[in-house]
């Protein structure tokens, strides 16, 4: 775990579990910087799974968009 320079809150080191069956673009660096850069804005603790499907959704979105 990592201390969030932000606020007092710990970031924790996402897992491996947490890419697992995910597309090979979110990598744990990229789970923990997304939970690095959401977390001011939630009141509980953001988990390395709620990440990855911050990240999924943010994909799916960029896909309809990209496509026009």
């Amino acid at each position: 775990m990592r201390h969030n320079s932000r606020q007092s809150r710990v970031v924790p080191t996402a897992s491996c579990d947490a890419t697992q069956g995910q597309p090979a673009w979110i990598t744990p660096e990229l789970i923990q910087e997304t939970i690095r850069v959401w977390q001011p804005f939630y009141p509980n603790q953001l988990t390395p799974d709620e990440a990855s499907t911050m990240l999924q959704a943010l994909g799916r979105l960029f896909d309809v968009l990209s496509k026009g």
